[in-house]
């Protein structure tokens, strides 16, 4: 189990335990009933009897919250224990009802009250379930009631208490069974709702990457460059210089003209990953446009800049192309310059520009330092 499927679980648990703790209202009230009646006379049944409905309701309650505090209760199919905790509590005030004499017609109200703790639990078929077992308690309650009272209430009146019941628990059945499929509609919505943001996020982060990326390489593309540099400009310090160099590939264009633009391609997607591969993670390259690439070396001098060139210089060359000549070998050339504080990045570009064509001059696959960078 995952910490977030761990996290879920607590969250899920704490919830139950607060529904819990909420249903103990149904039980106060009826110790507070017990007590009332008892005082008053209205308790048909003696001081042991009306002390046995408060123990049991303790007792049963303690076992419901041990379950809820161990875990236990997550090995069963209804972790909230909906039915058994309906159930339990359906006797419970049926045991009651047998000797609360007049104040019994008022008091099956709480039946009611007992189903509304499963309104989110529920399915329609359980509610129905539910609903007959409180009647059937109530019907043996009309059965059982002149064995175990010697003043039974009059069976017209019960059997008319045992209608209204019926109709009330029905209308609650049909209520609580609509705020539930009402609830599932909405969680549904809610769940395709998630799924339309995370396809929007997906989309928003698609347009952003082919915004900001060459869609052939993977690299920044040439203005997102120009924005990432600048900012890393005002980030220097005095005293500190930055390495820039402009890269093209050499022969490129016979590449794409003899053997073909996928073959291009793949050169193009492989200088990428080598370049990638031998610079910092910090180290900016972008694509500059057609074969030509850009690098951003952030915080180096002459030496660290040319360092990191000739190495991506020397692996493209010793690099084989599927589609090319078994003895082809693909070249670069490169023009280097340094940026400090204040410097034009625009201009700092066209002086390593010019290097660039002085190495294209000196013969190609070799690095030209703009004068520039030793002033």
């Amino acid at each position: 189990m995952t910490d977030t499927d761990t996290a879920t679980q607590a969250k899920f648990q704490r919830l139950r335990l607060q529904r819990f703790l909420m249903a103990q209202l149904n039980y106060l009230i009826t110790y507070v009933v017990i007590i009332t009646t008892w005082l008053f006379g209205e308790y048909h049944g003696t001081e042991l009897q009306a002390l046995s409905h408060i123990l049991i309701g303790f007792g049963t309650q303690a076992v419901f919250l041990w379950l809820l505090i161990s875990n236990l209760n997550l090995k069963f199919r209804d972790p909230s224990m909906t039915v058994a905790q309906i159930v339990v509590a359906t006797l419970l005030l049926t045991y009651m009802l047998v000797y609360v004499g007049e104040l019994r017609g008022s008091m099956t109200t709480v039946y009611a009250i007992i189903l509304l703790f499963g309104v989110f639990q529920l399915s329609r078929r359980a509610f129905v379930v539910c609903s007959g077992f409180a009647l059937a308690c109530f019907g043996s309650l009309i059965i059982l009631e002149p064995m175990l009272l010697p003043e039974p209430a009059p069976v017209n009146r019960m059997l008319l208490q045992w209608f209204l019941l019926a109709c009330f628990l029905a209308w609650v059945s049909m209520f609580c069974s609509y705020i539930r499929d009402l609830r599932e509609r909405l969680q549904m919505r809610h769940n395709t709702l998630q799924v339309h943001q995370e396809t929007l996020k997906g989309m928003m982060g698609q347009l952003e990457s082919l915004a900001t990326t060459d869609g052939l390489t993977g690299l920044l593309n040439r203005r997102t460059f120009y924005q990432e540099a600048d900012r890393r400009l005002t980030l220097l310090t005095p005293g500190k210089t930055a390495g820039l160099a402009v890269i093209d590939l050499d022969h490129f264009k016979q590449v794409n003209d003899t053997y073909g633009h996928d073959v291009g391609d793949k050169v193009l997607k492989s200088f990428a990953q080598i370049a990638r591969e031998s610079l910092r993670e910090d180290d900016l390259l972008a694509r500059f446009g057609g074969e030509e690439f850009i690098l951003l070396i952030h915080h180096a001098d002459v030496d660290l800049l040319n360092q990191c060139v000739e190495r991506i210089r020397q692996r493209f060359a010793q690099t084989r192309f599927a589609g090319l000549p078994e003895d082809y070998r693909c070249t670069l050339s490169a023009g280097l310059s340094l940026l400090g504080p204040g410097d034009r990045l625009d201009e700092r570009i066209r002086q390593a520009d010019q290097a660039l064509y002085a190495a294209k001059a000196a013969g190609r696959n070799c690095s030209q330092i703009s004068d520039a960078a030793y002033a």
